[in-house]
């Protein structure tokens, strides 16, 4: 369980940075995919 817990919080910094990437990106098609990236995560699938 503690393996898991660990896991997930890595998630969810991964999403975290993904989420940031998307707003400094300045090539539109990487803004999309990083944002994408980012919500992943957060809708448990």
């Amino acid at each position: 369980m503690k393996d898991m817990k660990a896991h997930l919080e890595k998630l969810l910094v991964e999403a975290e940075e993904c989420e940031l990437i998307s707003r400094l990106a300045t090539d539109a098609t990487k803004k999309a995919l990083f944002a994408k990236l980012a919500e992943h995560p957060s809708t448990g699938g």
